[in-house]
């Protein structure tokens, strides 16, 4: 585990007793084609209790004639709330996609920039969402460790009992209401990489502990299926790269996506019960945590067996021969070898179906 100290500054314990910054950081929006929950992100960023001087909307290009009148009216949203925070709309001029769109979005910002706050279409921030995420911004600029803050609380159950602050160390990296830094962005250089870009080679040899289980589960379907998510993709560079987050215990977002036609993932059925579990429309955080170290219970390996039982759990999953040899080999104790080699066998049909699916393509 690796813990971080700084001889010549001291970490702030009080968020209200952090300057805001002279500059305050531009808000990069990403919207689409979702009007209906841009109006309702705009009419919370007008009930900030600290107004941000400036939006960069940045909108995709449409893929087809429906696509065209939904951005026309996102547009005329931007434009219309210009008189309320002015608004920079930068249209692409084909579409990219959401993924490599926020990933230049940001690029192209973080050239003019030294520091920013990300928002979607579909993230509702509360009204202390903009003064806390500045400050957060000025307390941790000088910890070069720390990759990002943001507004977006999710955490193993129980995590709760152990941390007694309103923000802790993170792992993980979570883009609903994310703010970081020109240096730290840049030194990750995403741009330069594929989607689903994995530092570590494979799903299975991202380390695992109890927060990356999550992230070892999303980029095996990634790598199998041809998939990119920018956002797991940043969480294992920053990973590999030793980066920690400032993460709240509480959300001072909401997630309002979920079940709409136009979302990316989550576009079919309810809310997922976990999405606003910790949301907080009200919550004005500001108890820091008193160091940069990650706990002991995020940050401790997890044994074999318990990956084995993680990956079990979730039924689309299956072993290839070379991830078994490599589970089995880096895991010690005869259990741990067995639960692998149980799962190998479990799902060794899927694994088969998915070669003949793959050898057809």
């Amino acid at each position: 585990m690796t813990t971080y100290t700084n001889q010549k500054l001291k970490l702030p314990l009080s968020l209200n007793e952090v300057e805001l910054p002279k500059d305050l950081p531009p808000i990069v929006l990403l919207t689409f084609t979702r009007p209906d929950l841009l109006e309702q992100v705009l009419s919370a960023l007008a009930k900030q209790t600290l107004k941000p001087k400036k939006i960069l909307a940045f909108i995709d290009g449409a893929r087809n004639e429906k696509d065209k009148k939904l951005i026309k009216k996102s547009i005329n949203l931007l434009q219309g709330f210009s008189n309320t925070i002015p608004v920079d709309i930068i249209s692409r001029s084909h579409n990219l996609g959401c993924d490599v769109n926020a990933v230049t979005a940001l690029t192209q910002v973080f050239n003019h920039f030294s520091a920013a706050i990300y928002l979607e279409d579909d993230v509702v921030p509360n009204p202390y969402f903009y003064d806390r995420m500045c400050r957060l911004l000025v307390a941790y600029r000088d910890f070069p460790q720390v990759f990002s803050v943001t507004a977006y609380a999710n955490f193993p159950q129980g995590l709760n009992q152990v941390i007694q602050e309103d923000f802790m160390v993170s792992q993980r990296v979570f883009a609903l209401g994310l703010g970081t830094w020109a240096d730290r962005w840049h030194d990750l250089n995403l741009a330069k990489y594929k989607q689903g870009y994995n530092p570590f080679g494979n799903y299975y040899k991202i380390p695992a502990t109890i927060q990356t289980k999550y992230t070892i589960v999303n980029q095996f379907f990634l790598e199998n299926n041809h998939k990119k998510d920018w956002v797991i993709t940043l969480t294992l560079a920053c990973l590999y790269k030793k980066y920690v987050h400032i993460t709240p215990m509480v959300s001072f977002v909401h997630n309002i996506g979920c079940g709409h036609p136009e979302a990316k993932t989550y576009n079919k059925g309810g809310e997922p019960h976990w999405i606003n579990l910790h949301s907080d429309r009200t919550a004005n955080l500001n108890k820091l945590p008193p160091s940069l170290k990650v706990v002991d219970k995020l940050a401790d390996s997890l044994e074999g067996v318990a990956l084995a039982k993680h990956l079990q759990k979730c039924y689309g999953i299956w072993l290839s021969p070379s991830a078994t040899w490599y589970l089995i080999r880096k895991y010690p104790g005869w259990q741990s070898k067995i639960a692998f080699l149980r799962l190998f066998f479990a799902r060794i049909m899927k694994y088969l179906r998915y070669l003949r699916a793959t050898k057809k393509a």
